[in-house]
């Protein structure tokens, strides 16, 4: 949990284990993000700007930052 910076203390406890998981296997050189989609969907994304991101509002969970080498 330390490469985990939270951002929205009351979606946390919301986040199912494999999206956090999923993140830090992701955050490999850039930063990772968890988010809650406008469809209500929880997922680990690039982050803004990513053209595979659904369209609606966005919540940002947490930030995970690159892993150390």
């Amino acid at each position: 949990m330390d490469r985990i910076k939270i951002l929205d203390e009351a979606l946390w406890p919301s986040v199912p284990k494999d999206v956090i998981a999923e993140a830090e296997r992701a955050a490999k050189e850039s930063p990772v993000w968890i988010a809650r989609q406008g469809n209500g969907h929880i997922v680990a994304m690039d982050g803004p700007g990513d053209p595979e991101i659904a369209t609606g509002d966005i919540l940002f969970i947490a930030e995970v930052a690159p892993s150390q080498s």
